[in-house]
């Protein structure tokens, strides 16, 4: 027997013991606390009331179509995938109920009909707003990830005509009693209207003075009403004098609006999942509790505040449910405010951001919001650290991590580079695609530390051991620094397998974060969730 224990013990000697469990480990995921709320949308961008007169909502990030009673916002139907809808960003209802809509990273048109049959088109990358006209005429128009207006054949089977092939920014459409196409220029503080039967069509500016205009609908009155996204506001617009009016205003942004048959206004607050209804006296009521709609990467600063990457906002939380700074992507200029955001790491007093949809890499200062590096040259950042002075960015469209003032390779040839983490001499880096996590340091070749992890995403240092959230098993695992010996910390989470098509294929970034207290915060994409574990 001494032999026998002799031997396992020259073993486990020789190949690494697992990283010692911690107090109270495996934690179930029921006991993690909830951190702010969630929000049942993941941003709604575009609305319209249907014949029904239920407001209908897109969502690009939440993959579907909601149903909702335009009383109380109760939820009553999602069109998903299973009838073709895959993240739609604005849609169009007919009178007979057939639903249109636009999928922007996919380039498709859809068509729903009431009979549950359904057809798409391919447009291009950006397609986004749609519209049709009075007669029962189609059209779209290409916005962020293209240019152009277009006509579509209502039945999405003759090949889409060009109207404008250079048209840039050409957002949330609406036509007016005129029989003019109405829409504003997202990138050019302006309000524009187009002849579509012009022999050659134009845009013909008619408002200025916006900071970034969303969309337009006109009531029954045929007045013209505008959302600035940036400003969160609500505008009448006189479209003969170019003089606008506030009606309303939040702190957050608005990224669409639509009219039921009452003339009752309908506007979607992106940033934080809600839908909000104008009423008589231009108030604004929520249908809906705000949010986070789509909560990635996670980071605790040495005060305990825990900060979360929510797609197009930055939240940093304490105690309270309600998130104590929220910091939205306006669309404004590099440096001047904060860009889509997926992943947060904390860099000493400042936060540093990466958001692959705007393609940048910032600095942020957490008191003020003020950004203190804008840099927007890599190829897909999808998270970055501090490392050695510098800030290391995993880009997803090259295969590797790199320098980002200087852009030399760290590590290269790696599937699907992700999570980081750094103690300022090794770096760690999980390979969604390969299920590795590889170690960086000054002292020799980059080396696995562990192999056969499924869809590895975020990473946090705890003492001797790396903190893991691993998709493809909905846990939070440990590897042994030492070993790469793997123990379970956290299981039975819901990381989450919705991926929008044409988006990353790991779909929202599950990040995870060891507060100063040694607490564990994690988020969850599949019930749009960040927990707090105590231990």
């Amino acid at each position: 027997m001494r032999r026998v224990m002799l031997l396992i013990t020259l073993l486990m000697v020789a190949v690494g013991s697992p990283a010692a469990a911690k107090s109270g480990e495996p934690f179930t995921a029921r006991e993690g606390k909830p951190i702010g709320r969630s929000s049942e949308l993941n941003g709604p961008n575009g609305v319209y009331v249907g014949p029904d007169g239920n407001v209908y909502v897109a969502s690009v990030i939440g993959d579907e179509i909601t149903v909702h009673d335009p009383r109380t916002g109760e939820i009553l139907d999602r069109i998903g995938p299973e009838r073709g809808v895959n993240g739609p960003d604005d849609l169009f209802i007919t009178d007979d109920g057939t639903i249109y809509w636009t999928e922007i990273l996919g380039g498709n048109v859809g068509m729903l009909k009431p009979d549950g049959s359904f057809r798409t088109q391919f447009v291009g990358p950006g397609v986004n707003p749609i519209t049709m006209s009075e007669d029962g005429r189609l059209f779209v128009a290409r916005d962020f990830l293209g240019d152009g207006l277009y006509e579509l054949d209502p039945e999405l089977l003759a090949p889409p005509q060009v109207l404008i092939p250079d048209l840039v920014g050409f957002n949330g459409m609406d036509f007016g009693p005129d029989g003019l196409l109405y829409g504003p220029l997202f990138f050019g503080q302006s309000i524009a209207r187009i002849d579509v039967d012009a022999a050659v069509p134009a845009p013909e500016v008619v408002a200025t003075g916006f900071r970034v205009p969303a969309a337009v609908a006109f009531n029954s009155a045929g007045e013209l009403h505008a959302v600035d996204f940036a400003e969160g506001q609500v505008l009448e617009v006189d479209i003969d004098t170019g003089i606008s009016e506030v009606l309303a205003d939040i702190d957050g942004v608005l990224d669409n609006l639509a009219f039921d048959q009452h003339d009752r206004l309908f506007t979607t607050a992106f940033g934080d999942g809600q839908i909000l209804a104008l009423n008589s006296g231009n108030r604004l009521r929520a249908l809906d509790s705000p949010g986070f709609i789509a909560p990635g990467g996670v980071a605790v600063d040495d005060d305990g505040v825990v900060w979360t990457a929510d797609f197009f906002s930055l939240r940093g939380h304490g105690p309270s449910r309600n998130p104590a700074t929220s910091f939205y992507d306006r669309f404004d200029p590099p440096f001047a405010g904060l860009a889509s955001s997926n992943t947060v790491s904390v860099d000493g007093d400042n936060l540093i951001t990466t958001g692959w949809f705007s393609n940048a890499v910032q600095v942020i200062d957490p008191d003020t919001g003020a950004v203190l590096e804008d840099i927007r040259t890599l190829a897909v950042p999808v998270n970055a650290v501090r490392h050695d002075g510098a800030i290391a960015v995993a880009q997803a469209g090259a295969g590797n991590v790199v320098d980002a003032a200087t852009q030399s390779v760290i590590v290269g040839g790696l599937g699907l580079p992700l999570g980081l983490a750094s103690d300022d001499e090794t770096l760690y880096v999980s390979d969604w695609a390969l299920g590795q996590i590889w170690t960086v340091s000054s002292s020799g070749p980059p080396t696995v530390l562990t192999a056969g992890l499924q869809q590895p995403e975020g990473l946090a240092l705890d003492g001797d051991r790396l903190l893991v959230a691993e998709q493809g098993r909905d846990r939070i695992a440990a590897v042994d620094l030492g070993s790469g010996q793997v123990t379970t910390v956290i299981e039975g989470l819901d990381l989450g397998s919705r991926v929008i098509p044409a988006s990353l294929p790991y779909g929202i970034f599950n990040g995870v974060a060891v507060a100063p207290d040694g607490s564990i915060v994690v988020s969850e994409d599949g019930s749009n969730t960040v927990r707090l574990f105590r231990r």
